[in-house]
This record gives C-alpha cells, sequence and structure tokens, in this order.
C-alpha cells in the first residue's frame, strides 16, 4: 500500500512539473479553455500566433490585457504570414474553398505552436477546439509522434454551454458586432463572406475595425483578381 501511495505522488509530482502551454488566438473557444484551466488553478504559458500587420490591434491589446488581468504568462509569435507573403501566395487572401483555410491554419498556427513546443521543452498543450465549432478531434487526448500531448478538454462541448461558460468574461472588441461574431479572431485574409460585385460585408467590416488594415484587404483583393 505505501509503495501505491509512493507512485501515485510521483506521478501526480511529475504532471505538475510536466511544461504545459495553452494555445491562445484571443477568440472565444481559446478563452473558454483558458477559464476552465484557471478554474482548475492551472496557469500554463498562454501561446499566441499572430500573423504581423494583419492582425486588429484592438485584439492584440484585448489578449495582452487579458493576460495581466488573469495573471498568466503571455507568448507571442509572429508566423511566416505577413502582407508581403500574402502577396506571393494569393491562394490565402480571402479563400472560399474549406480546404485551403485548413492549411493556412496548418502554416500560421499549428505549426507554429509545434515549433515552439519543441523548441522550449513545452510537454502538453491545450486547445479549445471543439467539436460543435467543425472541428474533427477523435479523442480529448493525443499523443503526437514527438511525445507530445495534445489535449481538447472541451472537445464536447456545446457552442451554447462555451457561451455560458464565459459569459462573464469580456471577450475581444471583434465580438461587439454581429459580423465579428460571424467572423471570429481570425486575421485580416480570412473571413466567411467572401466578395460580389461591390464591397462585401467582410470588407465593410475590416473599414469598420481599422483603417489601415481597410487599406491593405484592398490592396490583396486586386492582388487576388489580378492572379485569378
Amino acid at each position: 500500500m505505501e509503495l501505491v501511495l509512493k507512485i501515485l505522488i510521483r506521478l501526480k509530482v511529475k504532471f505538475i512539473m510536466t511544461n504545459k502551454l495553452v494555445a491562445f488566438s484571443g477568440g472565444k473557444d481559446s478563452v473558454a479553455i483558458s477559464q476552465y484551466l484557471i478554474n482548475k488553478n492551472i496557469k500554463p504559458l498562454h501561446l499566441c500566433v499572430l500573423c504581423k500587420g494583419l492582425e486588429y490591434p484592438s485584439h492584440i491589446k484585448y489578449v495582452e490585457d487579458y493576460c495581466s488581468a488573469y495573471n498568466v504568462d503571455l507568448k507571442i509569435v509572429y508566423s511566416k504570414v505577413n502582407f508581403d507573403w500574402l502577396l506571393k501566395n494569393t491562394k490565402y487572401i480571402f479563400p472560399s474553398s474549406s480546404k485551403i483555410k485548413s492549411r493556412f491554419f496548418q502554416i500560421n498556427q499549428q505549426d507554429n505552436i509545434k515549433r515552439y513546443s519543441e523548441n522550449y521543452n513545452f510537454d502538453v498543450i491545450y486547445f479549445g477546439r471543439r467539436l460543435a465549432d467543425g472541428n474533427s478531434i477523435k479523442s480529448e487526448y493525443y499523443k503526437l509522434a514527438n511525445n507530445k500531448i495534445q489535449s481538447f478538454p472541451l472537445r464536447s462541448w456545446s457552442n451554447d454551454k462555451t457561451n455560458e461558460y464565459i459569459k462573464n468574461v469580456d471577450l475581444s472588441p471583434i465580438y461587439e458586432t454581429e459580423r465579428g461574431r460571424v467572423r471570429g479572431t481570425h486575421p485580416v485574409n480570412i473571413a466567411n463572406t467572401y466578395f460580389d460585385d461591390g464591397i462585401s460585408e467582410a470588407m465593410k467590416f475590416i473599414k469598420l475595425m481599422d483603417s489601415d488594415l481597410y487599406t491593405k484587404a484592398i490592396k490583396l483583393a486586386k492582388r487576388k483578381k489580378e492572379n485569378a
């Protein structure tokens, strides 16, 4: 019995000492997983992957303010995706294909999270991804080939349960408009409404949120049409 207790204590200590991080975009699902962990007295590093020059400044400020308010460590890393990169990779400018969007998220987020966890020896990565949000997640836990563990504690949560859980938490200014609630906190080149004969709802939203990003979005749209 004493041996069993010693083993259990050792395992518990090992788990506590495990380096953990949470993928934190500042969107509502990442806020939900952050709150879930904080409420369990787990405060992993919050890793936020951004595209330089393609993010809404008010949203970046929200990410910083949130982590400061909840006393969690924040690390912002920038991916290779920026304005010039998009000019050379035009298929990622307002893509309508779910396959292309998935590839973009792989390049922009998943590859950078993987690289960071390997470079800085993080063993467990928490995600707020959920089945109800259209994600394909077969299990709450995955052990990768590099021995890192990906954890999805909110995998089975419904939209209603998620919204109820974070109802008292301030969210990004992006969610203050109906359009923002639909598109989420993606960089400016990703939208859920695309171009029509004039300026789409996506472009109107960008103009509302930030004039500098709107100017960039116009240039990106022009390049996309030139390469169509």
